[in-house]
């Protein structure tokens, strides 16, 4: 594509020099020949400094936020960023345009969440694509790993381009605060937006200077959206309602009676264990998930809400929620041997309590755990695990999580003081020894939870990281048809 082109519709003169550009990318590493390399501004490096590199490696042109450089058609704009994503759009001939595209947003549940709407939407016909923390997707087939929960704009528009050559009429996104922030979405058009839930998370160096900016990125993506849903009951709503544009529909969720969608009850399945029903007002049979507890249940209510917004019919909707898995979170490793196997992403006390919380009501027998704590991180989260771990847990193995550049011995040890003795544990450094020693312990009605690698599939430690799967130590174990070593 000519830079002229690419730069007319945003309203910027092209350098004196014009020419055929063959890609976009903000990556010196990745820059190639007759390429633009974005020089972006950020919170530890700066772009510029990575200009020479880029030049040697062939970049035809310049986006920056610096003066023009002698020798390399520059584009200089107070915020490389924003214009980016615009050239990003453009580029790619803004895919968001052809397809109905789904914004999630919120602190918590946003991966849940998009699965749930990616399997209700599959199940309604359309081929859909979905990009998250997990990846990008269509259907349930992994196109590539992503980094972030919202990729750099000229990902994500490669992205959804190849989503929509490749067919999709639908695609389900994650939206992070941070994406917001850093204008990843800047110029894109989305069909809905769904808001979960806030609370404080992401803020620090790096990240949000307060809550106040946290909740201001979040309700900056309903200015994008032309449908607006929301969980009426939760505190910060009104404020995310206020920024919504004159004339966007809007439709809410939640237990109170002004949500135009009611939850009436949110229950273990009796019949199915690990499941959940909701039930909601008005409607004569609960929806039912194959994942436990309160927070899969209000994630299911949102999915439900946005999916009645859009029209789609009740049968998907309830297809598509009773087949739902989703990598690392709740997810239920299916046995034949009456114990209970859980895979879950839980990596802090919030998240400990609310997790043992909801699996409480659905276990008959004992909660065994096998966690461990990342390394080079505060040591107040693996004390916080610990105490989550005392109150809600009935056995824990303590093992390696990421270690990083810490001793696991040493990280186990700090879990362990905060167990003060109420519940019963072993130290095996070795996370597939500590899995296997947590399953030959379990008997019938019993719950073995495996905590805080979730959907990661390595280990790591010394700067190195060794691929690991938790699946695959269960495969292993359950074929081999024993207990223990």
């Amino acid at each position: 594509m000519k830079l002229s082109r690419l730069l007319a519709p945003l309203g910027l003169p092209c350098p004196e020099t014009d020419l055929d550009l063959t890609g976009l990318t903000c990556d010196s590493r990745q820059v190639a020949p007759g390429m633009l390399f974005a020089a972006l501004p950020g919170a530890h490096t700066q772009g510029a400094q990575f200009i020479p590199e880029a030049v040697r490696r062939g970049a035809a042109a310049v986006l920056t936020n610096g003066p023009a450089l002698p020798g390399v058609p520059t584009v200089s704009v107070p915020d490389p960023r924003d214009t980016l994503a615009l050239m990003a759009g453009e580029f790619y001939g803004h895919p968001d345009r052809e397809l109905t595209l789904i914004a999630v947003t919120g602190t918590k549940g946003k991966t849940t969440t998009a699965h749930m709407l990616r399997d209700i939407l599959t199940a309604a016909g359309h081929k859909t694509g979905m990009v998250g923390t997990l990846g990008a997707f269509v259907g349930d087939t992994l196109l590539e790993e992503t980094g972030n929960t919202t990729p750099e704009p000229v990902t994500l528009h490669r992205l959804l381009r190849r989503m929509v050559d490749g067919g999709c009429t639908h695609v389900v996104m994650e939206v992070s605060s941070q994406a917001m922030k850093l204008g990843r979405t800047v110029g894109m058009e989305f069909t809905a937006g769904v808001f979960l839930n806030l609370s404080p998370d992401h803020i620090g160096p790096g990240e949000h200077a307060d809550f106040e900016e946290y909740r201001a990125c979040k309700a900056a993506l309903f200015r994008q959206c032309a449908l607006a849903v929301g969980n009426a009951g939760d505190p910060s709503w009104p404020y995310i309602k206020g920024q919504i544009p004159p004339g966007v529909p809007v439709f809410t969720f939640g237990f109170e009676g002004e949500a135009h969608l009611r939850c009436a009850a949110i229950t273990p399945d009796p019949d199915q264990p690990l499941s959940t029903l909701v039930s909601v007002a008005g409607t004569p049979r609960p929806y039912q998930i194959p994942m436990p507890g309160w927070f899969n249940g209000e994630n299911a209510l949102a999915a439900i809400a946005l999916s009645r917004a859009l029209g789609v019919e009740d049968g998907a909707v309830r297809e598509g929620l009773a087949q739902v898995s989703v990598p690392g979170r709740t997810q239920v490793y299916p046995t034949d041997n009456g114990v209970f196997v859980l895979i879950d992403y839980a990596h802090n006390g919030e998240s400990f309590r609310a997790l043992l919380s909801a699996l409480r009501p659905h276990v008959p027998g004992r909660i065994i755990l096998v966690f461990g704590a990342g390394g080079d991180r505060p040591p107040m989260r693996r004390r916080d695990m610990g105490l989550a771990a005392a109150e809600g847990a009935d056995w824990a193995v303590l093992t390696e999580d990421n270690p990083r550049s810490e001793v696991v011995e040493d990280i186990c040890a700090q879990i362990a003081e905060k167990l003060h003795g109420r519940i019963p544990y072993q130290i095996i450094p070795d996370r597939r020894r500590a899995i296997r020693c947590a399953l030959a312990q379990a008997h019938p009605g019993d719950l073995v939870a495996l905590l805080g690698k979730g959907h990661e599939g390595y280990i790591e430690a010394c700067g190195v990281r060794r691929p690991f799967s938790e699946r695959a130590i269960l495969d292993e174990y359950f074929r081999e048809g024993r207990r223990g070593e």
